[in-house]
C-alpha cells in the first residue's frame, strides 16, 4: 500500500512539472504604441503645392507674374528652416526632345535660382527636368511644378492610460491595456496656387547698363559756317543707364573735326570741338528672351570748346578767335539692339548751342548749331 502511494505521488508532481506555465521567451513580442510613433516621427510630408508657372515656346526666363507667384513661395519656404521643395520642369513637344531635355532642366533652375535671390536656401531645393510631357500640365507642358515637403511633428512618447483592474479572478492573469497613442499632427498646407500668366521675358539686369563707343557724321546748320568749313567727322563715349526702363540716362564724351576754307582759299586749319554732354532717355524696351529691341528719344545739356588747329589770322580772318568755349542742347532720337551682353545703337541728333563767339561779327547763339547721325557699340550689363 506504502509503494502505490509513493508511485502516485511521484507520477502527480511529474504531471504539474510538465504541464507549467510556457517559458517566458515563448511569449509573442508585443508592439508599443511609442515604436509605432518613433517611426512616423521625422518622415517628410510631401504634397503637390498647386503653384504652376508657365514659359513661351523656347523661353526660361521668368515675367512679372511668375515672379509675384514665388515671392509667396519664398515666403512659406523661410517661415521654417526644414522645409523642402521639388521643382519639376516640362517643355512641350516643340523642337527636338534632346534640347527640350535641356529647356525643362533651365526653367526648373530659373525658378530655383529666383528663390534663392529671395532667400530661400539653395539646398532645401531639389530640381528635374522632365522634357516632353505635356498631356496633363496646363501651357502644354511649358511648366515648372512644385512639390511642398516638411518634416512630420515629432510625436510624444505614448503613454498608457492608468490602469483600473478589478481584482482578478482566480487563477487568471489581468489583461494590459494597449497604450493609447496620440496621432501624428497634420502637415501646414502649401501657399495658395498662383497662376502664372504668359511669359514677358526680362532681359539683363532690372535696370540696365551699357558703355558704348562709336562716331558719325557731323554738319552745321548756320549757312555761313557750311560755307566756310566742311562736313566732317564725329566720335563718343557713352554710359547708358536704364536700358531696361522707360526713363534712362546718358552721360557722354563728345567730339568732332572738320578742314577750315575761308574766303575759298585752300588752308591747312582744322576746326575740333571736345566736349561733355547729359541726356535724359525715354525709352521703349521691348524684350525677346535673350535679346532687347530698343527705341528711344532724348534731350540734355552739354558744353564743348572749339578750338581751331593752325590758326592763322590772315588766312582765318572770317573768325575773330582760335577758341570757344559754346553751351550745347542734344536733341534727338535712335534705336538700340542688344543680344546677351553684345549692343549696337544707331541715332540722329540736333544740337543747338548758345554763347557763341566764334565768327566775326557772329551773334553769340547758332552759329555753331549743328546736326549729325552715327552709330556705336558695346557691352550691355
Amino acid at each position: 500500500m506504502r509503494t502505490k502511494r509513493v508511485c502516485w505521488m511521484v507520477g502527480a508532481l511529474g504531471l504539474l512539472v510538465l504541464g507549467g506555465p510556457a517559458r517566458a521567451e515563448d511569449q509573442p513580442t508585443e508592439v508599443t504604441g511609442a515604436q509605432v510613433a518613433s517611426e512616423v516621427a521625422g518622415k517628410p510630408v510631401c504634397r503637390d503645392a498647386g503653384v504652376t508657372v508657365s514659359f513661351t515656346t523656347g523661353s526660361a526666363v521668368l515675367d512679372l507674374n511668375a515672379r509675384g507667384a514665388l515671392n509667396g513661395v519664398a515666403t512659406w519656404m523661410k517661415a521654417k528652416d526644414d522645409r523642402t521643395l521639388h521643382l519639376q520642369g516640362y517643355a512641350d513637344p516643340t523642337g527636338n526632345a534632346e534640347d527640350n531635355l535641356k529647356l525643362s532642366e533651365n526653367r526648373a533652375d530659373a525658378v530655383k535660382d529666383y528663390l534663392v535671390s529671395q532667400g530661400v536656401a539653395p539646398e532645401h531645393i531639389i530640381t528635374a527636368g522632365r522634357g516632353e510631357e505635356a498631356d496633363h500640365l496646363p501651357a502644354n507642358g511649358r511648366t515648372v511644378t512644385f512639390m511642398a515637403c516638411e518634416p512630420a511633428a515629432k510625436v510624444a512618447e505614448a503613454t498608457p492610460a492608468p490602469e483600473e483592474t478589478p481584482p482578478p479572478p482566480p487563477a487568471e492573469e489581468p489583461v494590459a491595456e494597449a497604450p493609447v497613442m496620440t496621432p501624428v499632427p497634420e502637415a501646414v498646407p502649401p501657399p495658395p496656387a498662383y497662376e502664372a500668366a504668359p511669359k514677358n521675358p526680362f532681359y539683363g539686369s532690372r535696370f540696365g547698363w551699357a558703355v558704348m563707343v562709336g562716331g558719325g557724321y557731323q554738319d552745321f546748320t548756320n549757312g555761313t559756317m557750311r560755307n566756310l568749313t566742311s562736313g566732317g567727322g564725329s566720335w563718343a563715349a557713352r554710359l547708358v543707364g536704364g536700358l531696361n526702363s522707360f526713363v534712362g540716362f546718358e552721360a557722354a564724351y563728345v567730339g568732332s573735326a572738320r578742314n577750315i576754307q575761308p574766303l575759298g582759299l585752300s588752308s591747312n586749319s582744322t576746326l575740333v570741338s571736345n566736349g561733355v554732354e547729359g541726356t535724359l532717355r525715354i525709352n521703349v524696351p521691348i524684350r525677346m528672351y535673350t535679346s532687347l529691341l530698343e527705341p528711344y528719344g532724348f534731350v540734355g545739356l552739354g558744353w564743348s570748346r572749339y578750338s581751331i588747329n593752325n590758326y592763322n589770322a590772315i588766312v582765318t580772318s572770317d573768325f575773330t578767335t582760335s577758341a570757344d568755349n559754346v553751351m550745347t542742347v542734344p536733341v534727338g532720337g535712335g534705336i538700340a539692339y542688344a543680344y546677351k551682353a553684345f549692343i549696337v545703337d544707331a541715332r540722329a541728333s540736333w544740337t543747338p548751342t548758345y554763347y557763341n563767339n566764334l565768327l566775326t561779327n557772329g551773334s553769340t547763339s547758332g552759329t555753331l548749331n549743328n546736326w549729325g547721325v552715327g552709330g556705336q557699340i558695346g557691352f550691355a550689363f
